[in-house]
């Protein structure tokens, strides 16, 4: 009696862990996920899930040839850099991921006076490159600075994937 208890208390935690996997890394699920943290995190939901989808199409265990990770495609060290008790693995996990990313990106649209063109730009190619490049040039928070980086494509492009081209009057 006391067995057949026992077995039929561990299978309903297997069920219940096996529903919370497939709740947490179902695409669905993940992408609510990225608009609620957008939200949260005060960040245009509508930019952060295209950033989201470009960095890993909503995969939260793609790993870039850079061994960028998950859903926000983030590196160790950067998720070290946001988050001094980052633990290694953590970045596997949609929403820790995506509360990191959207940190990250509050960190740079403060460094960068609140402009999202440098903001994706250096979440793309790097704020040391993208620092270096603004160097002398003052920074304006509505200027779209796509421009200064049509000599490295992937970041151009990266900028013309997650923020539209704005019409000129």
């Amino acid at each position: 009696m006391y067995k057949r208890k026992k077995r039929r208390l561990f299978g309903l935690v297997l069920i219940c862990l096996l529903l919370a996997m497939i709740l947490t890394y179902n695409p669905l699920s993940v992408r609510v996920m990225t608009i609620s943290v957008a939200v949260y995190y005060q960040i245009d939901p509508a930019l952060f899930y295209r950033l989201i989808r470009t960095e890993s199409n909503f995969r939260s265990f793609a790993i870039s040839p850079k061994a960028a990770i998950g859903l926000g495609q983030m590196q160790e060290k950067t998720a070290h850099y946001i988050n001094s008790s980052h633990r290694r693995g953590l970045l596997f996990v949609p929403l820790y991921n995506l509360r990191l990313s959207a940190k990250y990106i509050n960190y740079l649209q403060a460094k960068y006076n609140g402009n999202w063109s440098l903001t994706l730009a250096a979440y793309n190619w790097g704020e040391t490159n993208v620092s270096r490049r603004m160097k002398s040039r003052s920074l304006e928070p509505k200027k779209d600075y796509r421009e200064l980086f049509r000599d490295i494509p992937e970041t151009y492009n990266y900028i013309a994937k997650i923020m539209p081209q704005r019409k000129k009057a």
